[in-house]
C-alpha cells in the first residue's frame, strides 16, 4: 500500500512539475494561458539522448514539424540540410561531409524515399546511384569505384535484386 501512495504521490510531482504555462496577448487584448504539454519535453529529451548516441541522426523538432532543417559540423560547415513536412522529411536531402564537399542527395514524399539517390566519396567521385519507389530500391543501380568506374550494375525491383547486369 505505501509502495503505491509512494508512486502515485511522485506521479502526481512529476506532473505538476513538468507543466509550464506561458501567456500570450492576442491582437485583441486578451491573455491566453498556453501549457507546454510534458509530452513535448520529455520527446526533446529523447531526441537529444539519441542525437548523442548517433551524431548523424536526424529527426524534428517536435512530431508535427513543418519548415527547414539544417545541421551543422562545429566547424561551421553544413551536415545535413532538407525540409520537413509535418514530422516527415519531403523533397530533397542533401548531406555533407566536414570538408564541405557533398555526402548524399536523397528525395521523400511524406517520409519515404521516392525518386533519384545519388552518394559520393569524400573525393567527391559518385559512390552509388539509384531511384527509390516506395521507399524500396527499383530500377538499375550503379556502384562505382574511387577513380569513378562503374564496378558493379544491379537490377532492384521492391528493394529485391533482380539481377546484376554484366559490366562492358
Amino acid at each position: 500500500m505505501k509502495k503505491v501512495l509512494l508512486i502515485l504521490s511522485l506521479v502526481l510531482i512529476l506532473f505538476s512539475c513538468n507543466n509550464t504555462t506561458e501567456t500570450k496577448t492576442l491582437e485583441n487584448g486578451d491573455q491566453v494561458r498556453i501549457a507546454d504539454s510534458i509530452s513535448k519535453q520529455q520527446q526533446k529529451i529523447v531526441v537529444d539522448s539519441l542525437k548523442k548516441k548517433n551524431p548523424l541522426l536526424i529527426l524534428p523538432p517536435d512530431s508535427n514539424y513543418t519548415g527547414e532543417y539544417l545541421d551543422k559540423y562545429d566547424n561551421g560547415i553544413i551536415k545535413f540540410k532538407g525540409n520537413y513536412r509535418f514530422g516527415k522529411r519531403h523533397g530533397q536531402w542533401m548531406s555533407f561531409y566536414p570538408s564541405g564537399l557533398a555526402w548524399s542527395e536523397m528525395h521523400y514524399d511524406k517520409g519515404s524515399r521516392q525518386g533519384p539517390n545519388m552518394t559520393y566519396f569524400e573525393n567527391g567521385k559518385l559512390r552509388y546511384s539509384g531511384y527509390y519507389k516506395n521507399d524500396g530500391r527499383d530500377s538499375v543501380w550503379l556502384y562505382y569505384d574511387t577513380l569513378g568506374k562503374i564496378a558493379e550494375k544491379v537490377v532492384f525491383k521492391n528493394d529485391k535484386i533482380i539481377k546484376k547486369l554484366p559490366l562492358k
